[in-house]
Order: structure tokens, then sequence, then C-alpha cells
């Protein structure tokens, strides 16, 4: 075996080596990325179950979206606080799709959570005053657009209220039995 020979056998192997640590990187890039992907979606929903633990805490917040009436200072307040934290989450998700960390499907779920947050008069009012300050133009932007497709939910927390009570059939058909 000559020199030629030999250095031809390096090369090969050289090649090989190249070519198995490529393959190993290209594993090691999808399993990060999948990992990435998860931690997001973990993130999504662990701030989602914060705002739904924001509406069991706080009575008079949730008494806030769901009645008519002009909430106290106080509420006012922690009304504005609960959907600036909810508008930076969607925001935050907003910037994960961008940059395609979260699937569209994923991102169009958690995105519509929008139209709840902003679904009542007051807190369209909100948005449309000092809502949307601090934001990223682009995304305030983007819920701009979502909203003017979007009728409002009053019904919706007119249902949250009510969702287990009889309905007025039930209730007559019962009475005359």
């Amino acid at each position: 075996m000559t020199l030629s020979d030999l250095g031809s056998i390096a090369n090969l192997l050289s090649a090989i080596a190249v070519l198995a640590t490529l393959v190993y990187l290209a594993i090691q890039v999808k399993q990060s990325n999948r990992l990435a992907r998860s931690q997001s979606r973990q993130r999504m929903i662990e701030q989602t179950q914060q705002e739904l633990y924001q509406w069991i805490d706080n009575p008079d917040l949730r008494e806030a979206f769901l009645s008519t009436k002009t909430p106290s200072p106080e509420t006012q307040s922690k009304m504005h606080f609960f959907l600036l934290s909810a508008l930076r989450q969607r925001e935050w998700e907003w910037f994960q799709y961008k940059d395609g960390i979260i699937n569209e499907d994923v991102y169009v779920a958690y995105h519509g959570v929008i139209a709840l947050h902003l679904g009542i008069p007051r807190t369209r009012k909100w948005w449309q005053t000092v809502g949307r300050m601090g934001f990223n133009a682009s995304f305030v932007s983007e819920v701009d657009a979502f909203l003017q497709d979007q009728p409002l939910t009053e019904k919706y927390y007119e249902d949250i209220r009510c969702f287990d009570a009889p309905a007025a059939e039930e209730a007559s058909v019962s009475e005359v039995g």
C-alpha cells in the first residue's frame, strides 16, 4: 500500500466523519426545534391558566366582564392590568408565530381569545383608548383588523353566567307537571 493509497483512505474516512457529523447535527437541530415548540406551548398553557385563575380568584374582575354596571375605579384598574397582561401574552404568541416557533393552527386558536377579552363594549373601549399603548405596531394593526370581523361576545359572558340554568320551556313544563 502506497502513501497515496493511505491518503485516499484518510480522505474517505474524513468524508464519512463529516457526513456523520452533519447527520448528527441535523438530528440535534430537529430535537432543539421540537423542544422550543414544546416550551412555547407549555408557556402558552401556563399563561392561559393564570388568566383563568385571575377570573376565579377575583369576583369583582369577573363581574366587570359579566355586568353592564360601571365597575369601581379599583376594579377598572384590575381589569386594565388583567387585559394588559393577557394582550401582552397574545403579543408574545404573535412573535412566536412570526418567528416560526408555533404553528398557525396553534396561533389561531390562542389568538381567538382576543375576541373574548376584547369582546364587550367596555374592553373594546379600553383597547381603543389606553390598551394598545406600548404594543408592537404591527401587532396592534393585526388586532385591530381581527376585531373588525369579530362581533361582540356579550352573549358568551351571559352564557357563562347561566349555562346551567334550566331553559324557559323546561321550567314551564316542570311547573305544569
